[in-house]
């Protein structure tokens, strides 16, 4: 009996290590399979964005060692976001009589830190069918002419607000916001 008890113990144990490496083996071919579908997902990033010659890389994250560290990155973080901010002042409804000419309220509130212009698209279509000059801090628009003719109904559309830098050029941020055209004549 003591043969066969050992026997016994021996055959677990070898079942035990098979069982052990099959599953080492299996856990090798899925990293494996991972790391080359990443490297494939990277492959198709670079090449889907125009950079054929370099690989597209995380950048390093900031790890705060002590309370002050950490409290000069959550306010630089802060400024950042604040930086980004745009208050907005409209009215999602804009009307016409005549199918060209629209009523509306869409304003660059005083507490913005930008000039801004704003391009109206008609969203059906996707068809620009206003584009404002620049409007100073404060000011409004409170009409606008459509590019386009509309017969009577109601359309939806969108408004990108443009956020613009000091040198009117370059757009510091954009939003967008829907709108509908109500057309009555």
């Amino acid at each position: 009996m003591d043969k066969e008890t050992n026997k016994n113990k021996r055959l677990w144990i070898i079942l035990a290590i098979v069982v052990v490496l099959l599953i080492a083996v299996i856990a090798v071919l899925v990293v494996f399979l991972l790391k080359k579908n990443n490297e494939t997902n990277v492959q198709q990033v670079s090449e889907n964005s125009g950079n054929t010659g370099t690989v597209l890389e995380y950048e390093t994250s900031a790890v705060a060692t002590d309370p002050v560290t950490l409290q000069k990155l959550y306010d630089e973080m802060l400024a950042e976001a604040e930086e980004g901010t745009m208050a907005l002042e409209m009215q999602t409804e804009a009307s016409s009589s005549n199918g060209t000419d629209f009523t509306c309220y869409i304003a660059n509130a005083i507490n913005n830190k930008y000039d801004m212009f704003v391009v109206i698209y008609n969203d059906e279509t996707q068809e620009e069918i206003y584009r404002s000059g620049l409007i100073p801090l404060g000011s409004r628009i409170e009409s606008f002419t459509s590019s386009k003719k509309f017969e009577p109904g109601t359309y939806v559309g969108t408004i990108v607000y443009n956020q613009v830098e000091d040198d009117h050029a370059t757009i510091h941020a954009q939003v967008n916001i829907g709108l509908n055209l109500n057309v009555n004549y």
